[in-house]
């Protein structure tokens, strides 16, 4: 799920609030995390209205599932930005670790902050990346995802990753300079990779280097909607092991994986996807397994895409308003803070006892 459209934010309203109040030491005390890979990409109740209350609550509850809170920034949105800071904090906080993931491109182009070129070959647009990846990694966050599902640009735009790929090392060697222990990589859509791995004999991860991870995305309910498998319980570990074979002593990371609970699913098959989880990647063995949204949303949606995207993911098949109305479905929770039964299969999972 490539969050770059530009959606409404509640970061610049609170990320000043958040800092204060972590400054005053009035954000509760410092817990331990459950030490579990799962996680989750934080967004609160109410998104985007969401409160103080509603994001502390958020990343407090993250730490009750897992070891680790991840924040995408979708690159041209300058308010999210903002929220970096006291997203680092808090996920110490509260023991996690963290994972920021910048979202800069959109359907495989370049999606910079306006006024920039949209084109990594542009000089102005790449001395701000670098400028603002070194912004992140002067925040030490564990895990840094410097564009999400870059395969997607490898497959609708080879020129720009082209161009990506020399700024993508540069950027890498920027943020080591600045915070060593920060683990650098990118992510792909998991089913992109399989077919170009193991079909096309394209091997994208290895173009971008150096790396410290191999983060993928996944969104699976179509494996069974298109009758690839018939249910959750046929889909074998193998399907995610495949990227184990692929590389056997690689550093995999799975930094989106959701199923939703409406449109294309519901709540009785989202925590049985859930509570396969330790099944499905029992060959794997990826460090970290962040699930994709921890509150259901509403901001997906067609009106917040360019006419011209519009015409493309028409023009390949998609149904946009059925996909916008499954990534809202996304959360663990609904949007008013509610949990759903995967919320209480997610508090339980022992990723030891596949």
């Amino acid at each position: 799920m490539n969050p770059v459209l530009a959606v409404p934010s509640f970061a610049g309203r609170l990320a000043r609030g958040l800092v204060c109040l972590l400054l005053a030491g009035s954000v509760g005390l410092a817990t331990a995390a459950k030490d579990t890979p799962l996680g989750s990409e934080i967004v609160p109740a109410n998104y985007p209205t969401s409160s103080t209350e509603d994001i502390v609550r958020a990343i407090a509850l993250t730490s009750l599932i897992g070891g680790h809170s991840s924040k995408i920034w979708p690159w041209a949105d300058p308010l999210t930005r903002e929220f970096l800071t006291p997203f680092t904090l808090l996920s110490r906080q509260f023991g996690m670790k963290s994972m920021v993931q910048m979202g800069t491109t959109f359907l495989g182009s370049p999606a910079p902050p306006a006024g920039y070129v949209p084109s990594f070959a542009d000089p102005a647009t790449r001395a701000r990346f670098i400028d603002d990846v070194r912004m992140v990694a002067a925040l030490n966050p564990d895990y840094f995802v410097l564009t999400t599902e870059v395969n997607l640009m490898h497959r609708f735009n080879p020129a720009e990753f082209e161009h990506f790929r020399t700024l993508y090392t540069e950027a890498y060697h920027a943020i080591k300079a600045l915070s060593p222990t920060t683990q650098v990589g990118v992510s792909h859509l998991y089913s992109l990779w399989f077919a170009n791995y193991h079909i096309d004999n394209v091997d994208v991860p290895a173009l971008l280097a150096p790396s410290d991870f191999i983060a993928f995305t996944t969104y699976p309910e179509w494996l069974v909607r298109e009758g690839h498998f018939a249910n959750i319980a046929a889909i074998p570990p193998d399907w995610y092991g495949a990227s184990r074979l692929a590389y056997p002593n690689g550093k995999l990371v799975f930094s989106e994986v959701g199923w939703a609970s409406a449109v294309r699913g519901t709540p009785q098959l989202q925590q049985e996807y859930i509570e396969n989880l330790p099944r499905l990647f029992s060959t794997t063995q990826p460090e970290i397994v962040t699930w994709a949204v921890l509150h259901d949303a509403s901001f997906y949606s067609r009106i917040l895409l360019t006419p011209e995207a519009l015409a493309f993911l028409i023009s390949i098949g998609v149904d946009v308003d059925a996909l916008f109305g499954h990534f809202n479905a996304m959360g663990l929770l609904d949007g008013v803070g509610n949990p759903k039964s995967a919320w209480w299969a997610a508090a339980q999972i022992d990723f030891t006892k596949p």
